[in-house]
Order: C-alpha cells, then sequence, then structure tokens
C-alpha cells in the first residue's frame, strides 16, 4: 500500500513539472472556485480547502512564488471567514498563510529531493554502463591480446588466463586453477619474495616451459600487489624464442660478414709486405754463395707462404653478398643507443637528417657498429671540452649519400695515421676507424676525415641502392 502511494506521488511529482501551465491553471481555477464557494456559504468556513491550490502548484515553484500564493490563499481565507469582523484578523491571517506556506514548502523540497534522487539514480546508471562498456573493452583487448596475460593467488595458481596464456604454455583447456610453478617458475618465486607496500613492478627475461616439455625464453613484465587473501601477482609473457633466434642469427651473418672485411683488409696488408720481403730477398741473391745458406732458402719459403695467405684472405674478403640497409632506420637506431650514454655525460646531440634519405649498400648492423664506433670516439674527444656538441647530418651530395659525425672537440693531430691500426695512444689498438673504413669500403663506399678549423669531421661515403641496380643492369 505504501509503495503504491509513493508511486501515485512519484507520478504527480512527474506530471508537475511536464505539464507546469495545466498544473497552475487547475491550481488557480480551484483557488478560485473555493473562494466563491466560501463566500456564498455564509455560516462556514472553507477556507483550509486553499491548502488543495497550494500542494498542487508548489511543486514546481520557486519559495517566493510559495510565499506569495500561500500569502494570498491565507487572506482569501480570512477575507471569506465568518470571523472575519472579529478582532485578531492580521493573527489568523498569518497563521493561514504560515500553514499554507509550510505545505507548500514540504511539496517543493519533495520535489527537489525527488529530482536529486532521479539525477543520482541516472548518474549511476550512466557508471554503470561506462564501466560495463570499460570492462567489456578491457575483456576484448586482454582476450585478443597477443602477449600471454594471467593472475596468480597468493598460492602459484592461475586465476585467470586469457587464450594467448593458454597458447603459450601449450595447454588444451583452461589454465584456471593451474599451478605455474612447473613451466614459470619465476613467478611463483616472486610471489614468495618481500615486497613494497606499494607492490614490486619490474621485467625479467626467464626460461619457461611449455605443457609438453617445449623450452622456451619468456619475456615477462610482471607486478605484485596485496589482498586480503594475500599477495597476488599479474603478469604479461612473450614468447621471445623466435626473436631469439632471429637476433642470434643476425648476429652471426654480421660477424662472419666483418670477419671476412677484417680479414681481407689484413690480408692487403700482409701481401704488401709479404712484396716488399721478396724484393728485398730478390736483392740479397746477388750475394756471392747466398744461394747455399739455409736459411735464406727457409725465408723465400716464409715470404711464398705469407703470399699464399694474403692471396687466400683476400679473395675470402672479395666474396661477400650483396648488402641494402634502411639508411634512416640505422640513424635511429644509432640514435636510440648514442644518447643516454651522451645525455650522462653532458653532451649535446644535434640531428640533421634530410627528407627521403634513399636505401644504401651496406649491411644494417655493420653501418651500425661503423656509427657507434664514430660516436664514441667522438665522446672521448669531448670529455675535456667545455662546449661539448656532436653534430650528425646525412643527406644526398651529387651520385652519393654523405653521413658526417662532425664534433667540437680538440681535432685530429695526425690525420695522415688515422686509418693506420695498432697506432701510439690510441684506444683499443687503434683497430677501431681501420676496421670501420674496411667495413665501409667492402661496400663500394668510403670512410674519410674531413679537415675542420675546430674539431673533427668523419664523413661516410655510400652509394644509393638504386644506383648499385643499375649499374649492375649496365
Amino acid at each position: 500500500m505504501r509503495m503504491r502511494q509513493i508511486d501515485v506521488l512519484e507520478h504527480f511529482l512527474a506530471f508537475s513539472e511536464a505539464k507546469r501551465p495545466w498544473v497552475y491553471a487547475i491550481a488557480a481555477a480551484s483557488a478560485a472556485i473555493i473562494g466563491v464557494s466560501d463566500w456564498l456559504v455564509i455560516n462556514v468556513s472553507l477556507g483550509f480547502l486553499y491548502i488543495v491550490p497550494v500542494l498542487l502548484a508548489s511543486a514546481t515553484l520557486t519559495f517566493p512564488q510559495i510565499l506569495l500564493f500561500a500569502t494570498l490563499c491565507g487572506v482569501l481565507r480570512e477575507l471569506f471567514s465568518p470571523l472575519h469582523q472579529q478582532p485578531g484578523v492580521i493573527g489568523r491571517t498569518m497563521v493561514g498563510a504560515i500553514g499554507f506556506l509550510l505545505a507548500g514548502f514540504f511539496v517543493s523540497e519533495l520535489n527537489r529531493k525527488r529530482k536529486l534522487v532521479t539525477q543520482h539514480l541516472e548518474e549511476r546508471e550512466e557508471q554503470f554502463l561506462l564501466r560495463r562498456q570499460a570492462e567489456e573493452q578491457l575483456r576484448a583487448v586482454i582476450d585478443t591480446s597477443p602477449l600471454a596475460i594471467l593472475t596468480l593467488d597468493s598460492v602459484g595458481k592461475v586465476m585467470l588466463a586469457n587464450e594467448s596464456a593458454r597458447q603459450v604454455l601449450g595447454f588444451q583447456k583452461s589454465l584456471q586453477g593451474k599451478e605455474i610453478q612447473p613451466y614459470l617458475p619465476i613467478l611463483a618465486r616472486f610471489l614468495t619474495m618481500q615486497h613494497p607496500a606499494s607492490g614490486l613492478r619490474t621485467a625479467v627475461e626467464s626460461r619457461g616451459q611449455r605443457a609438453n616439455g617445449e623450452v622456451f625464453l619468456a619475456n615477462i613484465w610482471l607486478s605484485t600487489f596485496a589482498t586480503g587473501s594475500g599477495p597476488q601477482l599479474a603478469a604479461c609473457i612473450w614468447d621471445a624464442s623466435e626473436n631469439l633466434r632471429d637476433r642470434e642469427g643476425t648476429g652471426l651473418n654480421s660477424m662472419m660478414a666483418t670477419s671476412r672485411v677484417l680479414i681481407g683488409a689484413v690480408s692487403h696488408e700482409i701481401r704488401n709486405l709479404a712484396a716488399a720481403a721478396l724484393s728485398a730477398h730478390h736483392g740479397l741473391e746477388s750475394v756471392p754463395g747466398i744461394d747455399q745458406v739455409e736459411h735464406f732458402r727457409a725465408l723465400r719459403t716464409i715470404i711464398t707462404g705469407l703470399e699464399r695467405i694474403a692471396e687466400s684472405g683476400l679473395r675470402l674478403g672479395s666474396h661477400h653478398p650483396r648488402a641494402i640497409a634502411n639508411l634512416g632506420m640505422v640513424l635511429d637506431e644509432a640514435r636510440v643507443v648514442i644518447e643516454p650514454a651522451f645525455r650522462e655525460a653532458g653532451i649535446s646531440i644535434d640531428w640533421q637528417f634530410a627528407e627521403g634519405l634513399p636505401l644504401v649498400q651496406g649491411d644494417h648492423h655493420s653501418l651500425l657498429q661503423v656509427f657507434l664506433n664514430l660516436a664514441r670516439n667522438s665522446e672521448q674527444a669531448l670529455e675535456s671540452c667545455a662546449h661539448k656538441t656532436l653534430t650528425v647530418t646525412a643527406g644526398l651530395e651529387k651520385d652519393l649519400v654523405m653521413v658526417r659525425f662532425r664534433d667540437t672537440g680538440p681535432g685530429i693531430s695526425n690525420p695522415d695515421d688515422l686509418f693506420k691500426p695498432f697506432q701510439p695512444g690510441a684506444h683499443s689498438a687503434g683497430l677501431g676507424l681501420y676496421i670501420s673504413r674496411a667495413v665501409v669500403r667492402s661496400h663500394g663506399g668510403d670512410l674519410l676525415c674531413e679537415p675542420q678549423l675546430r674539431g673533427a669531421c668523419f664523413a661516410l661515403q655510400l652509394w644509393p641502392a638504386e644506383d648499385d641496380q643499375e649499374r649492375q643492369g649496365s
């Protein structure tokens, strides 16, 4: 019964909001009818009925409007009352007006509270819908993510896991309730560790094992958090086995290519020395009786052996596959590797790349090593300088792609011996620039030291890949 009354009141208040002109007209007509009736009935007062139009109209009136309407009804009540000629007119008028005002104010507040509750319910409904949409979107992201995502309880059992987690760990059915220890033992160990109150967030690389016993390399991003039932863990897992195979295979190929270049360069030096030794040996043949000396004949054999070794090394160094590198990508990777160390050393780097850099002849990883070696040389040269700046530019000049590393260091004191190996006082036996030039030259380019008024500038000359294809076609 009470709920029915509340529904009737709710419908009335909602009707008052939607049909204000009609409600005001009904309230005015009711007040007029009551006034006329009270005027016609002489010995009986009907003034108490004015509360009806006050209650009807007050739902949507403001407080001043309710006060005015209640005062009007109080005056009408006293005006047509049988006691109108008796003393106490003002008091009775005020009492009636206050009564009507309180009734109207009650209805007004009731309607205001109803609107607040309705607004609050609408906001809650909207928030509920938004939260449900967010949960559905998050569930879709987790379920369709290529990363294996799972959560563990305090004893190391899987609470939730997406489809990728099931595939990575090689399960045919759901992972829920399975212990993680046999497959990713490092996660179980993290649950038993002491963690800060805010939880632990870290990334690890660890060995994983699938359900069929296959071992894989797992890159894991994990976080721990505290709950009422103990610490729990959330982890995102990526199977990095394929990436490891590609990385190691690429590294091996790059190492072999650089080794061939180095062997070829060293063999060239050996051949030059062997040729000089052979010339000196021929000069000694004019000495009488020298042919009978055993050491002289052995020296000839040694020189001949060195020539053969040099020829083998040159043949090995001359046979290398054609490689094409994306220069922009190589420079971007060099920037990622170089900038943190330079920032710590207080060295600023200015990168100036032309738009639309073409592909160039060269091995990606070999060129990256050349760039890193040049940057490291500039870093060492700028250690004791007040103004520390390295400018790296790349652009197309005539038929060549030019990459320059220009620093504000003390410059080069002996440019003629710069690319010679085993220089006194050089870092890493002075092989860096020697190997770098050999690597660049193996792809048809060159590494030069351009003279500067201040500092040093190393310029790489690289052939665009399109030019190489044109030369092969011609």
